[in-house]
């Protein structure tokens, strides 16, 4: 009989399986670095140079993280390397150097890595560091596809259960609550969210990410009704304690093949879900969720239709919960046997 999960929490000190994670990016936005790590049991280090995006400080900044990576990597003496990309060039730093070291590693390739216009240039590049990986993670069927293609090792495994123990208590005003996990980009239809809290001023929203300045969605914070708070950027503790405090979390995008953070994290909180009605997120939140084509009618008749039928959400997303917890530690199992059947044979 195989053993429930609560035993495999933390898998690779018990084996000891000596890894690290890498991200070139600062600690802030999406967690699935920080979940994984802490989930598998492994420390996590973010390697930055600075905030800014954009051609010109990516000149500056990654020579600098190129310097910085070999002295974080040495600090810890991982026998493998998870390493996010984007950006690519994190990867080609962990990759040359296992070639001095013998160090191995695992390329977690974010939907941008893979489908953005702005990487595109640089999918030979992961190509040939994708063949020279033990795996390229990827969350969903049509990212595997893109890189099995290149008749390379590809895993899927999307963001890991975790029960956010660190949050803490958020007092939220309202009877009800609906929170939408935003890191204020492009792809996400905020207006269309102002549009629906307009017409439902009886019930609170609460807008996560930092909209000062952002190019995508100039004047948002003006234009948004009275009913709706933008919360900025908050603390992991603060942030996973607002989740749990609502009733319904939204998370929305206009790109598909994204599986999305802020819905993962809902799911593993037990919340009620609302997410955007793309083939990858129909799939996988198949039970306790709402999915919109991301206009303000749909999105209203949606935190309705849960507000109504609450306790029947609640009872499919805890089911769900149990559900995907389950194929996780299913697939990480997998994944660690891959990890140490490759270790094996160097």
């Amino acid at each position: 009989m195989k053993k429930p999960f609560e035993y495999q929490s933390k898998p690779f000190p018990k084996l000891n399986l000596k890894a690290l994670f890498l991200v070139w990016a600062y600690p802030q936005g999406s967690h699935r670095s920080q979940l994984m790590a802490e989930t598998l049991g492994m420390p996590v280090e973010h390697v930055y140079f600075m905030r800014r995006q954009g051609y010109l400080s990516a000149l500056l900044k990654y020579p600098m993280q190129s310097l910085k990576t070999p002295w974080v990597i040495l600090r810890h003496r991982p026998s493998v390397v998870f390493v996010q990309n984007p950006p690519v060039f994190g990867a080609l730093i962990v990759y040359l150097w296992g070639l001095l070291t013998g160090t191995r590693f695992i390329i977690d390739s974010h939907t941008d890595a893979l489908l953005a216009s702005w990487w595109e240039w640089s999918l030979p590049l992961h190509r040939f560091l994708s063949h020279r990986a033990i795996t390229t993670l990827v969350t969903n069927e049509h990212l595997y596809k893109v890189v099995a293609d290149w008749d390379v090792s590809a895993f899927i495994l999307v963001d890991p259960p975790t029960t956010h123990a660190e949050r803490i208590p958020v007092p939220l005003d309202g009877d009800f609550n609906v929170v939408l996990v935003s890191t204020a980009s492009y792809d996400e239809p905020i207006e269309a969210v102002l549009t629906a809290a307009a017409n439902l001023s009886e019930i609170q929203f609460h807008i996560t990410g930092n909209f000062d300045n952002t190019p995508h969605h100039q004047g948002v914070k003006e234009r948004a009704p009275s009913n709706v708070r933008f919360t900025g950027y908050v603390p992991d503790d603060e942030f996973y304690g607002l989740l749990d405090a609502a009733d319904i979390v939204m998370s929305l995008t206009t790109e598909d093949h994204t599986i999305q953070s802020g819905a993962s994290e809902a799911l593993w909180l037990g919340k009620p879900v609302i997410t955007s009605d793309w083939p990858v997120l129909r799939h996988y939140f198949s039970k306790g969720a709402m999915l919109v084509d991301n206009s303000a009618g749909s999105i209203q008749q949606a935190i309705e239709t849960i507000r109504d039928n609450q306790p029947q959400f609640q009872a499919d997303i805890m089911a769900l919960q149990a559900q995907r917890r389950q194929e996780w530690w299913e697939r990480a199992n997998l994944l660690t046997g891959l990890i140490l059947q490759n270790l094996k044979e160097c």
